[in-house]
């Protein structure tokens, strides 16, 4: 399935990590050496948000990434924010890890492994990361092959990207990152990722609360979407598919698809049909 679309191109960072892997090949080197594996075709887990543009996965577990386009808002992919996607980790399985594809390249090539990376989904405090990059460090003295293949792949992507190492990687997912986003965002949702604000930003929003495996009274849900802002619905959206509500549910499914098409998600529309229950 096509991934991006209304979006024309995958972001220019993106195609140069593509330019970059058949130069490493070549080498006999490769961007799984950092442990990330880019992906052009669309390949969405339940889990998946509807406006992901997936993009690189880590080749086990499920765990993805994705470009956040705020239900097709975003106007240059090369601006969204990142994604990481574990499935394994139901409850804890998406979180926001970088402002945009480019500093993303920053933050593989600071871990070096893009598997670590889905750590970040369930640490909040500082001695989480700590007690990570310790534990790295430790690994590193018994692959020293590996480590030598990382360093040298992390050096070309730094030098074709123009990306830099990040200082302090607790401080930048976890107060850039999350501060820029709060900013941004109008109403919050179960996932984290929270709804921007549109057209109705200073009219009353409401939430309808949503948790794992309720009744959902589908006239309440109709009631609710007659009456609330987009934002509103869209925080709705979200919260049904992160809960795997919509997934569980076949007429709440078509309710929430004849909805989405009201409000001209049609290529969100498209990934939630093309998901893999």
């Amino acid at each position: 399935m096509s991934n991006l679309g209304k979006y024309e191109q995958m972001p220019l960072t993106f195609e140069k990590l593509k330019k970059l892997e058949m130069v490493l090949e070549q080498e006999g080197y490769s961007l799984d050496d950092l442990g990330l594996f880019l992906e052009s075709d669309y390949d969405p887990y339940i889990v998946t948000p509807y406006d992901v543009i997936t993009f690189a996965s880590i080749g086990c577990d499920g765990i993805h990434f994705g470009l956040l386009t705020d239900f097709g808002t975003v106007s240059d992919l090369e601006d969204a924010f990142v994604v990481c996607i574990s499935p394994m980790d139901f409850g804890s399985h998406i979180k926001i890890v970088a402002r945009n594809i480019r500093e993303f390249v920053s933050l593989i090539c600071t871990m070096k492994d893009a598997g670590t990376i889905s750590n970040f989904n369930y640490f909040e405090d500082k001695e989480d990361y700590l007690n990570l990059f310790k534990q790295l460090k430790q690994e590193e003295s018994e692959i020293e092959e590996f480590v030598k293949r990382a360093n040298y792949v992390v050096e070309k992507v730094i030098n074709t990207i123009g990306c830099e190492i990040i200082d302090d990687v607790y401080h930048y997912v976890e107060r850039k990152v999350m501060i820029e986003r709060e900013q941004q965002t109008l109403l919050p949702t179960l996932d984290g990722l929270g709804i921007t604000a549109l057209e109705n930003a200073n009219r009353d929003h409401s939430i309808y609360k949503l948790e794992e495996d309720m009744n959902i009274n589908l006239n309440e849900v109709k009631n609710f979407f007659n009456t609330a802002t987009i934002e509103s619905k869209l925080a709705f959206i979200r919260d049904a598919q992160f809960t795997c509500l919509i997934s569980d549910d076949i007429e709440l499914k078509e309710l929430v698809i004849n909805e989405m098409i009201k409000l001209g998600l049609n290529d969100e529309v498209e990934r939630l049909k093309n998901i893999d229950d």
